[in-house]
């Protein structure tokens, strides 16, 4: 009985020691996401860079979290502004060479760095649900700041941006238009992607407890302002939305999937060969052209 016993107990303690590690586990992965420290990069490229001349400027969300950003006038003045936003472990600067040929074209352009990244406050990122009271608050300080260049209000947004524009439009009757690049169809699936990724972690029985904590520590479940339920409120306000066919992290899948959800009038080009965050680079002259045209029949 007495051996019996002591194999009973070694392996409850087995069983223990391997519940308590895997809570650990979750709970680390878990704050990586929320906590992306090692995802604040520098600023590399500033308007200037490309003759542009521009004003540095700072507001702050409802929450009372300071962004910083960048307002480029267009050549001419115009009543037109089209809102660029960065995705998770990027900057402004990121978006900032593959875009700024908008200004040449009547548009001003508004850069800022969400929360927790770049040059903005913040220390918690949420892969969109937090990031869209960052959008807000870039709304509000362009209409309070810029009144006469911003009566029509267009939203570029890249994969974290993208979910963001298309959550923010969904909301927002304001907004004329959308380019969604490498949006997530689901913040459920796009963790579960990155997780396994990054530790190779299988969707059961781990994803569940990390969700649960993540959802425990922003006090809200990111799931529900995902663009599968988001995106049909669109219309009729045009979408575009581009996606690499090789994307690497959110699978050309999600483009599909949210394309057969959007209202009409909508578009969807899969850049051959491009990875995620890449159908700027990859797709060249393409690409600005794509832009050109849809922000020069939707805005």
């Amino acid at each position: 009985m007495t051996a019996l016993f002591h194999i009973i107990l070694g392996v409850l303690l087995g069983i223990l020691v391997l519940v308590l590690g895997t809570v650990y586990f979750c709970k680390r992965t878990a704050r990586h996401v929320l906590h992306p420290k090692k995802k604040r990069k520098p600023l590399f490229a500033w308007p200037e860079d490309y003759n542009m001349p521009y004003e540095n400027v700072s507001f702050q969300t409802m929450d009372h979290v300071t962004l910083k950003g960048w307002f480029v006038p267009a050549k001419e003045p115009s009543e037109k502004t089209i809102i660029l936003m960065h995705g998770w472990g990027m900057n402004r600067s990121s978006i900032l060479p593959y875009t700024c040929f908008l200004r040449d074209m009547g548009y001003n352009l508004f850069y800022f760095d969400f929360r927790a990244l770049g040059e903005s406050g913040g220390d918690t990122s949420s892969i969109g649900y937090l990031e869209l009271r960052d959008v807000r608050g870039a709304i509000h300080f362009l209409k309070q700041t810029y009144p006469d260049q911003c009566k029509q209000i267009g939203l570029y947004g890249l994969s974290m941006g993208g979910m963001v524009a298309i959550s923010e439009a969904a909301r927002n009757p304001e907004i004329k238009c959308v380019v969604a690049e490498a949006p997530y169809y689901s913040f459920r699936k796009v963790v579960s992607r990155w997780a396994w990724i990054h530790y190779h972690m299988p969707y059961f029985p781990l994803l569940p407890i990390v969700l649960h904590y993540l959802r425990r520590q922003l006090g809200a479940n990111p799931e529900r302002y995902s663009p599968k339920y988001t995106i049909e409120k669109i219309a009729p306000r045009p979408i575009f939305i581009i996606h690499g066919r090789s994307d690497n992290l959110v699978p050309a899948a999600h483009a599909r999937r949210l394309y057969r959800a959007a209202g009409d009038p909508k578009t969807l080009w899969l850049v051959p060969g491009a990875l995620h965050g890449k159908c700027g680079e990859t797709g060249g002259y393409e690409y600005k052209q794509r832009l050109a045209d849809f922000f020069r029949a939707s805005l």
